[in-house]
């Protein structure tokens, strides 16, 4: 057997050691919190990378949006407009 289990001292600097695990695992707790209330406040977490233009696309495509609808939707999307 180790001395340093018979003398209690591992239990000491496992004590230390645990403590600072401790701190590092909270501290990355508090962190993917702060990040996942400060994205849920700013974008809802929306997964969707599709810009306006190719939901627009998407939308006449499916027949949700008329030919006039679309073209005036575009315009207003347009860098010109």
């Amino acid at each position: 057997m180790m001395p340093w289990y018979e003398d209690g001292m591992m239990s000491s600097g496992g004590g230390l050691f645990g403590a600072m695990l401790a701190l590092i695992v909270g501290g990355l707790a508090l962190i993917g919190v702060v990040a996942l209330v400060r994205g849920w406040r700013s974008s809802g977490f929306s997964l969707d990378r599709r810009s306006p233009e190719q939901i627009l696309d998407e939308r006449f495509a499916r027949g949700e949006i008329d030919i006039e609808e679309y073209t005036r939707r575009r315009q207003l999307l347009s860098p010109g407009h």
